[in-house]
């Protein structure tokens, strides 16, 4: 199965799930699940921005980005964060405004258990998937959808308190409760999400050794080259690889070219995400 695909798929149940958490929100005045549904929402939304990223992500590297186009998937996850974080304000406000008068019902369990299932499948489509196409936008998305599982499994709760509301003070509200735990959880989990990708885009010039040791066996290939230092740069999902080589033996210059092209051939074909090979012959 494609990325594409599955994206599409967790972005069709992920717009169930949030139609029926609004309708069952909206008709039982049961504001938490109201405040959930809106979170959902964004799942598919972001789901639909993820499909463009990817498309654009996927670009092979030019002039004018040599690195390619990993960027954007830092930009996609920023921009996810920022809306859970406008979620968060949305869910704190509704916890000091709305005023429905929630009567809890087995019904709304009904309906939180489907939900629960539904998330489940896409929080495990989007593992699966990310982990064998190592893509960080479908990682970063199946994180989203788990705090979405997590926060359903809060309005679970709350719905079973409210069962036992005749034992608890009239001056506790459980579902009010309910809407501020949320939106303190949207909010941690929003700032984490921007925090992390903003600090891959400001330091994605670092070295970074995950696949040097796999790189330096490769070159091993090419008796003819000596290779004095190898990088590697993360650019979001991708690698950008910087090689220093001396000519061993007397080489024409064509005949380096072609080495020079079998090198990058060679690299790109064992992993799939390096995407920019630069080769500097130097002398000593």
């Amino acid at each position: 199965m494609k990325e594409n695909k599955v994206i599409i798929i967790t972005a069709i149940l992920n717009f169930i799930v949030a139609c029926l958490k609004l309708a069952s929100g909206i008709i039982f005045s049961f504001s938490t699940l109201i405040a959930d549904s809106i979170q959902s929402f964004i799942d598919f939304f972001t789901d639909l921005t993820s499909i463009l990223a990817n498309k654009i992500g996927k670009r092979r590297a030019n002039k004018t980005y040599p690195f390619g186009y990993g960027q954007v998937y830092y930009l996609a996850n920023l921009f996810t964060g920022f809306l859970l974080f406008l979620i968060g304000i949305f869910i704190l406000y509704q916890f000091f405004f709305f005023k429905g008068h929630f009567k809890p019902s087995i019904s709304i369990g009904v309906v939180l258990i489907i939900v629960l299932m539904l998330k489940t499948i896409v929080v495990k489509l989007l593992q699966k998937y990310g982990k064998k196409y190592k893509s960080e936008l479908m990682i970063e998305a199946s994180k989203e959808s788990k705090a979405d599982f997590i926060s359903t499994c809060v309005v679970l709760v709350v719905l079973i308190l409210a069962f036992f509301e005749e034992y608890i003070p009239s001056f506790i509200n459980i579902d009010k409760i309910g809407s501020l735990g949320m939106s303190i959880y949207v909010f941690y989990t929003s700032i984490k999400m921007m925090v992390s990708n903003i600090r891959g885009m400001l330091t994605n010039d670092v070295e970074n050794n995950d696949i040097k040791d796999q790189i330096e066996e490769q070159l091993k290939n090419f008796k003819k080259l000596e290779f004095k230092k190898v990088k590697v740069i993360k650019m979001s999902a991708y690698y950008s690889i910087f090689l220093q080589v001396k000519v061993i033996d007397n080489m024409s210059i064509k005949k380096y070219i072609a080495m020079e092209r079998e090198v990058r051939s060679k690299l790109k074909a064992s992993n799939k995400l390096i995407r920019y090979i630069d080769i500097e012959p130097i002398e000593k």
